[in-house]
């Protein structure tokens, strides 16, 4: 019997969020018999998709944090590599400092060495030192990797330079779902809320992200309690978790809207959730692409996003807006008018639209089943 194809991802935690959820699609997806993953993660604290993982067949490959040292770092890389491998590919999902990593799997001899930048911004200030790692990390990235992907045009020039596009290596990635999970959710958004024990008689705005400065949920509720002076029935759904999470949680009580706000935390219901809502705001401040915004379109829900999110992520479906955040005052009256639209695209033309993108898992997993050498 031949030997399965061993591949470590790694990543911070299997905590939800794009990241992640694109690796636990894609893992779901795969050809298991064939395909062994193991996830490498910074951290000793046990993460929201372990379970799954380990029931999937997965393995979870835990290093110190870099900033707990950075030969500590490199030594617990190194045996991981030795003991749990030997590995046919190395994808690394830390952006930048995915150069160091690949540099290590390059010295013990991994063939298939994968950068993947998954953001248009690493969150750091932008210091001389900080300027001069992120030049160092992509002298690495090209020296050690032999391919380089990105979720969106934007996500590929951020971590690999603007000039990336003459590197055979580059691809454009995009972050896929599973349709079938869409295909299956009720038509009705009423029959969506009993579902969920949700009020039938509200106006439903959602919003799925972690609670992160990029995400800007200050903003998202200082526009929703605009937008309830002009519609008063109006009930926000906030989905995620993450260290801003008390700070929002504060910000809503002192707005007022407590009552109006519910704080959900992590869900595994989300096509379910999205079916459910009126409108989806995602007001970032910046995005590698926002798969959650494919999930909105997917579920046929009217979308109202920053001019920070990439274009890529509108299926041209008419179902996402864009509008500046410069533009605060005219957030309110935009949700009005994306609340109640003339008519909403067919599933056939939904599910066209994540094909002909290639937003589809399936097309994915196909990708990386011949990158990683199956």
């Amino acid at each position: 019997m031949n030997r399965k194809i061993k591949v470590l991802h790694m990543v911070g935690k299997m905590h939800p969020g794009g990241i992640e959820s694109l690796l636990m699609n894609v893992y779901r997806h795969i050809d298991r018999s064939r395909y062994e993953f193991h996830f490498g993660v910074q951290t000793e604290e046990k993460a929201f998709y372990d379970d799954e993982i380990a029931a999937l067949g997965g393995t979870i490959v835990r290093h110190p944090h870099p900033n707990k040292g950075l030969w500590n770092f490199r030594r617990a890389l190194a045996s991981n590599l030795q003991n749990h491998g030997p590995y046919d590919a190395v994808h690394s999902h830390i952006f930048g400092f995915s150069g160091y990593v690949l540099k290590i799997a390059k010295e013990m001899g991994v063939p298939v060495r994968i950068s993947h930048s998954h953001n248009t911004n690493d969150s750091k200030r932008g210091t001389w030192i900080r300027t001069l790692y992120r030049a160092h990390m992509r002298r690495l990235i090209r020296s050690n990797a032999t391919g380089m992907l990105g979720c969106s045009n934007a996500a590929c020039e951020s971590l690999f330079g603007t000039k990336c596009w003459g590197d055979r290596r580059v691809t454009v990635f995009p972050n896929a779902i599973d349709l079938s999970e869409y295909a299956t959710l009720p038509v009705s958004r009423m029959k969506a809320r009993e579902g969920l024990g949700l009020p039938r008689n509200r106006f439903i705005v959602g919003h799925i992200g972690r609670f992160s400065r990029q995400k800007n949920h200050a903003f998202l509720l200082e526009r929703f309690e605009a937008f309830l002076y002009v519609r008063p029935d109006a009930h926000l759904l906030l989905i995620g978790d993450g260290p801003l999470r008390a700070e929002m949680e504060a910000k809503a009580i002192e707005l007022g809207l407590e009552d109006y706000v519910s704080f959900l935390g992590v869900r595994k219901d989300v096509p379910e959730l999205m079916a459910a809502m009126d409108l989806f705001l995602l007001p970032s401040l910046y995005e590698g692409l926002g798969i959650v915004l494919i999930e909105a379109q997917a579920a046929g829900v009217p979308c109202l996003v920053s001019d920070r999110v990439p274009k890529e992520a509108d299926l041209g479906i008419g179902l996402v807006e864009r509008l500046s955040l410069d533009k605060a005052g005219d957030w309110a009256g935009q949700m009005l008018k994306l609340g109640a639209p003339e008519s909403s695209p067919t599933w056939d033309t939904r599910y066209q639209a994540i094909r002909d993108k290639g937003y589809d898992i399936g097309q994915s997993v196909l990708q990386l089943e011949r990158m990683y050498g199956g």
